[in-house]
């Protein structure tokens, strides 16, 4: 019956089917005519009643009706029709509707899970998914971060995705936060999927990297479009290029930004256009590179008349001045000056406030060339001009009279602005760091009284300008009282101040000014920056209170806000405890260090490897090196004077064995071997009694083009000296002088002296004597010592008087203690007590001389030695200012007793104690003496030369110590 809905049909039909059920095979032939005429519902309902009499109708039908399922939009009819057949059944046409339901759905899951189910089609087949279909997967698969793995399954069934729709999606996810790693998922996606690329894929692409600041992946980017832009017909127009440059302002990369140019013009249209001009020249800017950018405009753009707009023009403007380029301000003043009259949306107060700024810019332009003048004419012309003017021009202009030196100038200006009610406190900040700079301290004073009588509050620039002249004049005094009245006006210390008052702690300086400013840097109110940090590090260093700078650096870190430091300073405090013998310490900074991700620069491990090398620890400066060499960032920093410290560290300790391995190393290395690094070497055969290696040095120098110094000559000299070759030595000496390139010095000739005397050469030390007065080298103590020596063992003892009375009086200096100690040993040794006795009455007169334990110890030995020990006594009684002895009292007023070296007090007792009576009573009231008056025994001196003995020195009593031998 007409107007019978589909489910009243069927009613009918299956009435029918009950009376008659040879109907069945009409009704079986009804789906074919229903699906050709779209009768969707009526088709639907007849597939059902087949399917409750068993008869199935074939695949094409079901996949017809889920085809027209799908143009209705009826996801769900789709599902249903799909689960009234076998799961094997479903062919892949059927999975792909299923696959475009779901997707239609927004159910990812669900469409991904039909792909899998389809298998992979023939070479050449099409894919059963449409394109529109794909392009839907990936905008789901994009949204929920899994567009490998549906790019994955739509490859798989050799899907296409549409070029155009491709490049909407990238474009729409570009302009996401935090959608770069989906955009290159994308990309990667449409390069496996043939999908090319075009401007528009890389418009999308330096947007998303340009938001993500990843500068790697936009320098990236650029080398691909490089290659892609060798395609014919591919070009890059001013939109891609602006793209790219918007990138590269946004990770601030202004190399980046000249490739973009130079890639727009090879593959755009030759000549770049004014927008890309005015892009590169912004990232230019927009990186803080004044030359740069200024450079850039007047070679690019203001030859084609290109000017750029309000903004650009500020900052080139403000470029000029900076680096006074007076011309360049200038044009681009007027330039301004044109933009803001054309502009007819400036209010008439915002352009006021843009004049006067440019003004001032310009002023300043004119100040980098020193040109007051024209800086004058600017400023002249703004008052003509009508402006309204304020405090900062005219603060501007001031200024520029002070930074020209021209104080008078300045001063009469600045009686204008008090006149015209336009001063402020910078005003009078800026002159009185000009009155401070000249030393008027006393005008400064009356200029704050001043500034205070206006009522205008001293700010923290005015204290640290003041406290700033108090600190260069040393004044203590006037320091903390300036602090004091900063703090009673309530105007808090900064960062600023507490430098200054930094630079004013020395060695010297009070405990309680150490504590106090200590306590001004914890009460500051911004955080420490490293500036700051550094400051209070050097004045550690500097006040040697290396203590409080650990304790310090503890409680800052302990606060949570520990700045991080530089690698420079990190290289200073290792330096300061490495000096101080601190290699705890020393270790801790270095591992600090690394653990902040600080890299260290040459420098840095330069102090660190002396630090180790100063405290005895080559072999741990070695291994460092070798640490450091097996890291790839770090290699490049390890140079000549860190092998060169390793090697030094190995000659002072004698290991003449490692010094050549290290040597070996660094050429095999290429490390450069430099003079010093020859000298290093030299010096440690020379201390090694190895000069047999010194040849080969010799030649590696030659060979690399190194030139010796006098330092090479002096080492080599001295180290035939020390292996008693002096003929050598004398050779080394004269090929010098025969090459006419170095002069000995007075350190050759003392080598040579000191050979002569250990060979008792004494003719040919007083020929050298002789020489190097001929060449005008004057002797030293030194050289006196030497010659002393020489002379006493020769058994020409008046000549040794001789010698050191009209040396010491023809160079105009005083004989010292070591000199006099020499000559009591060269009496002894020709038997001459009651001399060596006298030089001690000679000594002691007079004031200016200084005697220690050495010259002691030696003088009550030879008494020994010339069996005089009741003598001996004497010499140890007068040493420790006992009464008993017959030697000269000392000159000096209540000057502390000097005392005996140890080990000679011990070899006194030894003696006494196996002697006569006399000599025994004589050491038992020498003992008792000392008890008494000096608060030891002599029995302490023999514990404490045991002690020396075992430390390898030391003394007892109150000198120096050292030998002359």
């Amino acid at each position: 019956k007409l107007g019978s809905s589909p489910a009243d049909v069927a009613a009918e039909f299956r009435s029918a089917l009950g009376a008659n059920p040879a109907l069945l095979a009409s009704i079986a032939s009804l789906p074919a005519v229903l699906l050709r005429d779209d009768s969707v519902e009526m088709l639907d309902v007849i597939l059902g009643l087949l399917e409750e009499r068993g008869q199935i109708a074939d695949t094409s039908t079901y996949t017809g009706l889920m085809a027209a399922q799908l143009r209705r939009r009826n996801y769900v009819g789709i599902a249903t029709t799909a689960a009234r057949l076998p799961t094997e059944t479903l062919t892949p046409r059927m999975r792909a509707i299923l696959a475009a339901a779901a997707t239609h759905r927004g159910r990812l899951d669900e469409a991904l899970g039909h792909l899998r189910q389809m298998p992979t089609p023939a070479d050449g087949a099409k894919s059963p998914i449409a394109s529109s279909v794909a392009m839907q997967i990936m905008y789901l698969a994009s949204r929920d971060g899994r567009v490998a793995a549906a790019a994955h399954e739509l490859e798989r069934i050799c899907a296409c995705l549409d070029a155009k729709q491709f490049d909407d999606l990238l474009t729409a996810e570009s302009r996401r936060e935090r959608s770069l790693a989906t955009c290159r998922e994308l990309l990667a996606a449409g390069a496996a999927m043939k999908v090319p690329r075009g401007p528009s894929t890389y418009q999308a692409m330096a947007r998303a990297l340009g938001l993500a600041a990843d500068a790697e992946g936009l320098r990236d980017l650029l080398e691909d479009l490089k290659v892609r832009a060798t395609d014919a017909g591919f070009t890059v127009a001013d939109p891609l290029a602006l793209a790219l440059l918007e990138a590269c302002r946004a990770v601030r990369d202004a190399d980046l930004a000249l490739l973009v140019l130079e890639v727009h013009r090879r593959v755009g249209a030759g000549v770049a256009s004014a927008k890309v001009l005015v892009a590169v020249c912004g990232v230019l800017a927009h990186c803080d590179l004044a030359e740069a950018t200024c450079d850039f405009f007047e070679r690019e753009m203001a030859p084609r008349g290109v000017l750029p707009a309000a903004a650009l023009t500020g900052f080139l403007l403000k470029f000029a001045a900076k680096l006074g380029k007076t011309d360049l301000a200038q044009r681009l003043s007027d330039h301004a000056g044109v933009l803001k009259s054309s502009s007819s949306n400036s209010t008439a107060s915002m352009g006021g406030a843009s004049d006067i700024q440019r003004h001032a810019t310009m002023i300043k332009a004119y100040i980098k060339d020193r040109d007051l003048n024209s800086a004058a004419r600017v400023f002249n012309s703004l008052k003509a001009s009508g402006e309204r003017m304020t405090p900062m021009i005219y603060n501007c202009f001031l200024d520029a009279c002070v930074q020209c030196g021209e104080f008078d100038r300045a001063t009469a200006h600045f009686q204008e602005m008090k006149e015209l009610n336009l001063v402020d406190v910078v005003g009078f900040n800026t002159l009185l760091k000009a009155h401070l700079a000249r030393g008027q301290t006393e005008e400064a004073g009356r200029l704050v009284k001043e500034m205070a009588a206006r009522g205008l509050q001293a700010n923290k620039v005015t204290y640290n300008e003041l406290l700033h002249a108090r600190v260069m004049a040393k004044d203590r005094q006037g320091i903390w009282n300036l602090v004091d009245e900063m703090q009673r006006s309530g105007v808090r210390p900064n960062s600023i101040t507490c430098s200054i008052l930094l630079k004013s702690l020395t060695a010297n300086s009070n405990t309680s000014d150490v504590r106090r400013v200590i306590g001004l840097i914890e009460e500051i109110e911004e955080d420490i920056d490293e500036v700051l940090f550094s400051s209070v590090i050097e004045g550690c260093i500097r006040m040697k209170q290396l203590d409080l700078l650990s304790n310090l650096m503890k409680r800052y870190r302990s606060k949570g806000g520990f700045v991080k430091l530089s690698a420079p300073t990190y290289g200073s405090m290792i330096k300061a405890y490495g000096q101080a013998g601190d290699v705890v310490r020393v270790n801790e900074l270095w591992q600090e260090m690394q653990e902040q991700g600080v890299q260290p620069t040459s420098v840095t491990l330069g102090c660190l490897t002396e630090a180790l090398v100063a405290n005895g620890q080559a072999e741990e400066a070695w291994q460092l090196v070798h640490q450091q060499l097996e890291n790839e960032e770090r290699r490049e920093c390890i140079n000549t004077v860190i092998y060169s410290t390793v090697l030094k560290g190995f000659a002072v300790t004698r290991r003449i064995d490692k010094v050549f391995v290290v040597y070996n190393e660094m050429r095999a290395k290429g490390i450069a071997c430099n003079t010093i690094t020859y000298n290093t070497m030299l010096d440690a055969c020379a201390k090694c009694c190895a000069m047999s290696r010194a040849s080969e040095l010799l030649e590696d120098m030659a060979a690399s083009c190194v030139e010796p110094d006098i330092i090479t000559y002096s080492t080599i000299v001295k180290g035939y000296c020390v292996e008693g070759d002096v003929d050598r030595a004398f050779k080394v000496l004269e090929d010098m002088k025969s090459d006419d390139k170095f002069s000995p010095d007075e350190i050759m000739y003392n080598s040579i002296l000191d050979g002569c005397a250990k060979q008792h050469r004494s003719d040919d030390a007083l020929r050298v004597l002789d020489e190097m007065k001929a060449v005008g080298i004057p002797p030293s103590n030194y050289t006196l010592s030497i010659l002393v020596k020489i002379l006493g063992h020769a058994r020409r003892l008046g000549q040794a008087f001789r010698m050191v009375e009209d040396l010491s009086k023809e160079n105009g200096f005083r004989p010292n203690v070591q000199v006099y100690t020499c000559l009591v040993q060269a009496c002894v040794l020709n038997k001459k007590l009651e001399r060596a006795l006298s030089l001690h009455d000679t000594m002691v007169a007079d004031v200016g001389s200084a005697i220690d334990d050495k010259f002691y110890a030696v003088l009550a030995k030879g008494c020994l030695q010339l069996h005089q020990p009741l003598k001996a006594i004497e010499i140890v009684r007068a040493a420790y200012q006992l009464p008993g002895h017959g030697l000269a009292a000392s000159a000096k007023k209540n000057g502390a007793p000097v005392g005996v070296e140890a080990r000679t007090l011990e070899e006194l007792v030894g003696r006494l104690q196996h002697g006569s009576k006399a000599e025994q009573e004589a050491l038992t009231q020498l003992n008792a003496d000392l008890l008494e008056l000096r608060g030891f025994r002599l029995a302490d001196a023999q514990g404490a030369s045991m002690g020396a003995r075992r430390r390898g020195g030391g003394g007892f009593g109150g000198g120096s110590g050292g030998g002359y031998g």
